[in-house]
């Protein structure tokens, strides 16, 4: 399930390149206090594995970016997605969202101005194409013989890729359901040479994904649950939301990425 938040403010916001920590904030600031410091600090476990079960997407309006102050420009009005199989996270987003009467953004101040509940998808096949509304990021650690560890970021074209995305996504149902996950998913891109290698910096952290269009199989069910969590790792940071690619007759529709 999935929410639209739609914003304005008095004036143009203006935004820093790592905005996505802003937006995390906002959400856990619109939750329970109690429920934000559960969820912040412990979350749904899987053996060591602590998973938040919520991501969003990027700010959805087109910007203007000044690469010299790494700095977004948009308009008075913003909105962006928030999706998660987890009921009470959006309907506390929701309420505190319209019991609060200004929110902030960075050095920006809100007026909430919608809550759109999206339709959720018929999935009725086993096998869906998907847009990435955000990169795709999959990862392992890796101990280098200096004994200094190292990050690898698998790209789509790895067979890593699509068996890291489908273990991660099991864990993540057995964290929720409290239960071994019986599903698996595979995932591959559409066209490789569509899907664009994006870098992104969170907390400090430089993280690498794939954005573009996917190909994902599996049971309708898990499916499903693939939408509302988010593919791949780090999805309460913003990375891994994605959407279904709707058709009109024969043309596909695409989506822009911010």
């Amino acid at each position: 399930m999935r929410i639209k938040l739609q914003f304005t403010s008095g004036k143009n916001l203006k935004l820093p390149g790592t905005y996505s920590e802003l937006q995390q904030a906002l959400i856990y600031n619109l939750l329970d206090d109690y429920s934000a410091e559960w969820l912040h600090n412990k979350g749904y476990k899987y053996e060591k594995r602590s998973f938040k079960l919520f991501t969003y997407s990027p700010i959805l309006e087109k910007a203007d970016y000044d690469k010299q102050n790494k700095l977004f420009y948009f308009s008075r009005t913003i909105s962006f997605y928030l999706s998660s199989p987890i009921t009470w996270i959006l309907e506390q987003v929701a309420r505190n969202s319209m019991l609060k009467s200004e929110h902030r953004l960075g050095q920006n101040d809100l007026l909430l101005t919608a809550v759109e509940i999206m339709t959720k998808p018929q999935i009725e096949n086993e096998k869906l194409r998907i847009n990435a509304l955000s990169p795709i990021e999959i990862h392992s650690t890796i101990e280098l013989p200096s004994k200094r560890k190292k990050t690898y970021y698998y790209n789509p074209d790895e067979p890593e890729f699509s068996q890291l995305i489908s273990e991660n996504l099991r864990k993540k149902w057995a964290s929720m359901n409290k239960k071994a996950c019986p599903h698996h998913l595979k995932i591959e891109p559409v066209n490789s040479k569509y899907c664009k290698k994006r870098v992104r910096y969170f907390k400090g952290i430089v993280i690498e994904g794939y954005t573009g269009h996917y190909y994902i199989q599996g049971d309708p069910e898990f499916m499903e649950f693939a939408l509302d969590v988010g593919l791949g790792s780090r999805n309460s940071a913003g990375f891994g939301m994605v959407e279904e690619v709707k058709k009109r007759g024969n043309e596909v529709k695409y989506y822009a990425e911010i």
